[in-house]
């Protein structure tokens, strides 16, 4: 029983490498086919070496056709750049330019004050930072937290117990998901009640 297994596996090794694979149809090539290989110098290394040449041709060639149009782009944004710096005032056009519009806006919206322009700008600088500091301290104020209010700290406080308890069923807590959800939507509409 197990003699034939062993004396097949310990054939020569010529057999055990040699593979043979018959064809359900049977393959004819035609003669000029076999001549042509027959009679072909070319080996598979130099039609891979042929066909790196070719590939690495295409790739130069591609390589060359993007650089090109990359530096006609970057020539495009070049003058563009330029033309636009042509059209831009120089630093005196823009001062006399600015000039000209506040003389024409109205005093209130920061046209031409007079005299009294020092003194209504420090008056002015003051007053925002007064507004600054007096938004400082209402806001430092809001930053306070407050306390919660003990019926919303105990519904808290149960659902973090119910959760702890049903560890692998947490749907059991609904009811004290409800309370604590009530609880909370009291306290917002308190909130929004004073706020509004």
């Amino acid at each position: 029983m197990g003699q034939s297994q062993s004396s097949a596996a310990s054939g020569s090794p010529a057999d055990s490498t040699k593979h043979v694979f018959t064809a359900a149809t049977p393959i004819n090539f035609s003669a000029e086919l076999i001549d042509s290989l027959a009679n072909s110098s070319e080996t598979n290394s130099t039609r891979a070496k042929s066909l790196d040449l070719h590939i690495a041709q295409r790739v130069h060639e591609e390589l060359a056709r993007l650089q090109s149009s990359q530096d006609s782009a970057v020539e495009a944004a070049r003058k563009k750049i330029l033309s636009v710096e042509e059209d831009e005032p120089k630093p005196e056009q823009k001062s006399t330019l600015k000039d000209s519009v506040k003389a024409k806006l109205p005093e209130s919206i920061g046209g031409d004050k007079g005299d009294g322009d020092a003194k209504k700008d420090g008056q002015t600088s003051k007053k925002v930072q007064e507004e600054i500091q007096r938004l400082k301290k209402e806001l430092g104020q809001r930053k306070v937290m407050k306390e919660l209010p003990k019926s919303l700290e105990t519904a808290r406080e149960d659902v973090i117990g119910c959760l702890r308890v049903n560890d692998r069923r947490p749907l059991d807590c609904w009811k004290e998901v409800e309370i604590f959800k009530r609880e909370v939507r009291r306290l917002e509409d308190e909130f929004v009640g004073r706020v509004l």
